[in-house]
């Protein structure tokens, strides 16, 4: 590890003599946000979107959050202020919400407005803060990331939400391109109305028209994302586009190819306004992307995986084969099923589109260079796949044990190490216990029922509607490193099933410190098989710096079109497990702080090195 950072202080320097590259900052909900292969097939399309830039002078930094709306996003501590903090002068911002500001409980409202409401009726509390009205709130925060964009010196963007595959009369629904015309809710002195209605040509309630207004408010481009999406589900047609482009199930979130191919146009309508145009490249023959494949930090004999797609546009011959490849310890595979260093992939039509896996599992320490190579005619593609691997010897174990074997003792826990260990719950409340569920050939089995609830913790219906986490529902599971050791996290368990419901869902989240940070889904789960106990055994690469605590958080929702109580999740034997380790002996070498010319590395004077989502100083002390 020494090494490691050495190299790493050593790069960093070497950048004063390099151009500076350009940073293409990506804000907005679950449909653009980074997904871990590991753990689920949904995947947002600003994950692709770097392939068609050349990655010499403009890179892509993704901060799609699943769950958000315009407000959350700019006010949680963890989202619109840390990206500015990591924005530069010249930089570009693109901005996509409406998803989330259409609402759950109401359509359409500020559901500020809407939580007045239930106070001054004395009506439950909303649990779920989300929801921004077009015509005001979702405006005037879009208002916000432009102004404070452009203070920061970085030129920002507005693109429309991508369709929602609801399908009707072959075309694309109101609701589906986020025109809530035909069923919304408002509030007029004081009294609410419900499922209210417009004409097909009013676009009151229209967020892509209330961003249109906006762009040219603000004088900002405008890309018509919607619109392009629209145009793709409609050429594939209904069945085949659910099939081809979408999560099985759902009809908001794509697959690989769907993401592939709306990143693909986003870049296409990109150029076409000018936009970085000369560092965009749509390529027409085979290509792969990503471009290049980064494990980032692992751990040594941990399995790990990630997904290529190779994609080709008029290949001729129109009817062939790709001949791939892989090399060192880097295996794929087309099935997920049967890994080898070789595959051969067979396209028709002149159009080839093929996900490969790629796994690997790395025995030895230090950096890591392998290659996948794309054989196609004469012409050879070479993807580079690179990881940097962190030994697991010589670490001391420690884990934290959470029972959950009845309603009393929720947060009680057996604590293994130096660590300190911790639950809570928000929205969330422990209702009884069950003995229904079954695992295996095992039934009877007693589980801890939780459900929805709200800020007082009593139990109150779970919203309607909702199709992804709301970040303030959650039971939370939470281990603090020693204040002298640094903690690597080699296995997070747990049982989890559902309760009198097969339509609840669940997000497993990672993140650091009281704001939540550094956020990754580790596991997700849409509609859950009721009563049936399924165990995960996860392994993500997560290290907790000394002194820090690493937060686990299920999220659950229940995906309905109605309001109901009475549907449960229920877990057991949350176990988080790791190994303690001195960060002097092995960690980070001190070094004095060298001087550099380039600003691009320099935050308020100060060189700045990342690992794992955590900042540091050259001397090797966290930035906080």
């Amino acid at each position: 590890m020494k090494r490691l950072f050495s190299l790493l202080i050593v790069a960093a320097l070497g950048l004063g003599s390099m151009h500076a590259t350009i940073k293409i900052h990506t804000i907005g909900d679950s449909t653009m946000a980074d997904y871990d292969e590991n753990t689920t097939d949904k995947r947002g399309w600003c994950m692709y979107l770097g392939s068609f830039f050349d990655a010499q002078n403009v890179t892509v930094n993704n901060r799609g959050k699943s769950g958000s709306d315009t407000r959350g996003f700019y006010t949680g501590a963890a989202y619109w202020a840390s990206v500015k903090s990591q924005m530069s002068a010249g930089d570009y911002l693109l901005i996509q919400f409406a998803h989330n500001d259409e609402g759950t409980v109401t359509y359409g409202m500020d559901n500020l407005e809407y939580a007045q409401y239930c106070k001054d009726n004395s009506l439950p509390a909303p649990t779920d803060a989300r929801g921004t009205n077009p015509q005001t709130t979702y405006r005037d925060y879009l208002r916000l990331f432009i102004d404070e964009a452009r203070e920061l010196g970085v030129n920002p963007v507005l693109v429309a939400p991508i369709c929602r595959a609801y399908f009707a009369n072959g075309d694309i629904k109101r609701n589906g391109r986020h025109d809530l015309g035909d069923k919304f809710s408002k509030i007029e002195n004081g009294v609410l109305y419900e499922n209210q209605s417009l004409p097909a040509d009013d676009h009151s309630m229209d967020y892509v028209e209330a961003m249109k207004i906006v762009a040219k408010e603000k004088n900002v481009p405008f890309i018509d994302l919607m619109q392009a999406t629209r145009e793709l589900y409609l050429s594939y047609g209904e069945t085949q586009c659910l099939k081809l482009l979408f999560c099985e199930g759902d009809k908001t979130h794509t697959n690989t190819m769907g993401a592939n191919l709306i990143a693909r146009q986003a870049a296409q309508l990109l150029k076409e306004a000018g936009i970085l145009a000369e560092y965009i490249s749509i390529p027409e023959s085979v290509s792969a992307s990503p471009n290049a494949l980064d494990f980032g930090e692992v751990y040594s004999g941990v399995q790990q995986n990630k997904e290529l797609l190779i994609t080709g546009f008029g290949l001729q011959p129109a009817t062939g084969s790709v001949s791939i490849a892989s090399s060192g310890d880097v295996t794929i595979s087309v099935d997920k099923t049967t890994y080898s260093q070789s595959a051969t992939v067979n396209y028709e039509g002149s159009t080839l589109f093929q996900k490969i896996y790629v796994r690997a599992t790395y025995t030895n320490e230090g950096e890591q260079n392998d290659n996948i190579t794309v054989s196609f005619g004469n012409n050879t593609l070479a993807v580079p796949v690179t990881a940097s691997v962190i030994s697991l010897a010589g670490g001391s174990e420690v884990s934290a044990l959470w029972p959950i074997v009845d309603k009393a003792t929720v947060t009680n826990s057996t604590v293994t190490g130096p660590i300190a260990a911790n639950c809570t719950m928000s929205h969330m409340m422990a209702a009884d216990t069950k003995s229904d569920f079954t695992q295996g050939d095992e039934t009877g089995i007693t589980l801890v029922r939780f459900h929805n609830a709200d800020d007082g913790g009593a139990k109150v219906a779970w919203p309607a509607n909702e199709i992804d986490e709301n970040a303030t529902r959650y039971i939370d599971f939470a281990i603090t490193a020693p204040g002298t050791m640094e903690v690597r996290i080699t296995k997070i368990s747990l049982d989890i099933t559902s309760h009198s419901t097969s339509t609840m869902c669940y997000h497993i989240n990672t993140g650091f410190g009281d704001n939540f940070t550094d956020v990754q889904t580790i596991a997700e789960k849409v509609n859950m098989t009721n009563l049936e106990i399924a165990h995960l055994e996860l392994t993500p690469t997560l290290t907790i710096p000394a002194g820090e605590t690493l937060h686990v958080r299920v999220l659950p929702w229940h995906n309905l079109g109605e309001a109901k109580s009475g549907k449960y999740i229920c877990l057991r034997d949350v176990k988080i497990e790791g190994l303690a380790f001195e960060p002097g002996k092995e960690g980070i070498e001190t070094i004095q702080q060298p001087e550099i010319s380039s600003e691009k590395m320099l935050i308020n004077g100060q060189l700045l090195i990342k690992r794992n989502g955590v900042f540091y100083h050259v001397n090797g002390q966290i930035v906080r």
